[in-house]
């Protein structure tokens, strides 16, 4: 039988959302092939048809994942990213870590990866450092509100009291919504 002209795209446009909510639910690095085809419904000998390696695989989904996280701050007004900031700063994203921000739940595997994937990394992370830039003082107030907000909710994770969380989440919204011009 023979497939579609596009089949192999999307079904590996699939199994990298499928890859990249699991890893980031799970954590990449626990994450085994098998259950990530098990996932997308197909054989673990399939993966290979649609990546070389593990390896590639955690590069495309840091692509996909951040390119996201890009189009989210792509093009807005002011106004419009204090709703994103809002919407990152929230219970919900913190609760939901699968359909959350990769770069909360993938940098420290990403610092273990390599070199080609911290490449794409970096690329995307300047990329949103620009984006940011043209609503606040410039790189490093970029900079210093990316830090605050992937902070915030990685501590926000690890907190049991659901009042120090949300106190934490509005305490840095506030700070943010003070830089932006």
């Amino acid at each position: 039988m023979r497939y579609p002209p596009r089949h192999k795209e999307s079904t590996r446009a699939r199994l990298l959302e499928l890859s990249g909510t699991l890893a980031k639910k799970d954590g990449f690095a626990s994450t085994g092939v098998d259950a990530l085809m098990a996932a997308a419904g197909l054989t673990s000998g399939a993966f290979y048809s649609h990546f070389r390696s593990k390896s590639e695989l955690l590069e495309a989904i840091v692509e996909s994942e951040l390119g996201r996280s890009l189009e989210l701050l792509t093009g807005k007004t002011n106004e419009q990213l204090v709703v994103v900031l809002k919407s990152y700063l929230s219970a919900s994203h913190v609760d939901d870590p699968a359909q959350g921000c990769a770069v909360t739940s993938l940098s420290t595997e990403v610092a273990r990866s390599s070199l080609q994937t911290k490449q794409v990394f970096e690329r995307m992370m300047v990329a949103m450092k620009d984006e940011l830039s043209k609503h606040v003082s410039g790189h490093s107030a970029a900079w210093v509100m990316i830090s605050q907000m992937v902070g915030a909710v990685m501590i926000a994770r690890a907190m049991a009291s659901e009042q120090s969380r949300n106190d934490l989440l509005e305490a840095v919204m506030q700070q943010c919504q003070e830089m932006i011009r």
